[in-house]
């Protein structure tokens, strides 16, 4: 579809007495017409851009859920090792409920009123 354009040019000219003329209120109509298109054009562009960015992040969207998914079954599956190995280190030296584990060796697990060394 091809778009017809009015170009609305604001010079004087000399006229010939038998050429066209646009009354000064049509030509205020037309100017008045012509910015609100290219008003109404420049809202399309930001849109558009709005638009095109939406449909990258969206293309991305079903790549990221997977991503994280399988983000959260490793954390999952981590966090469980973690818990068992815990309970094969630290529950044969008889500790139960809030500890902490000293950083420099000997590693002692302490407990709210003991320390126990971690072999």
């Amino acid at each position: 579809m091809e778009e017809e354009i009015v170009e609305v040019v604001e010079e004087v000219v000399a006229v010939e007495a038998d050429q066209p003329v646009v009354t000064h209120e049509d030509y205020l109509e037309l100017v008045s017409m012509r910015q609100a298109v290219l008003e109404l054009k420049a809202q399309k562009s930001d849109v558009l851009e709005f638009v095109n960015v939406a449909q990258q992040y969206a293309s991305q969207l079903q790549a990221a859920q997977e991503r994280l998914n399988l983000l959260n079954e490793a954390i999952n599956e981590n966090t469980e090792a973690l818990q068992a190995k815990m309970r094969n280190v630290v529950e044969p030296l008889g500790v139960a409920g809030e500890f902490t584990i000293a950083d420099t060796e000997p590693h002692y697990v302490i407990t709210s009123g003991s320390a126990v060394p971690v072999e």
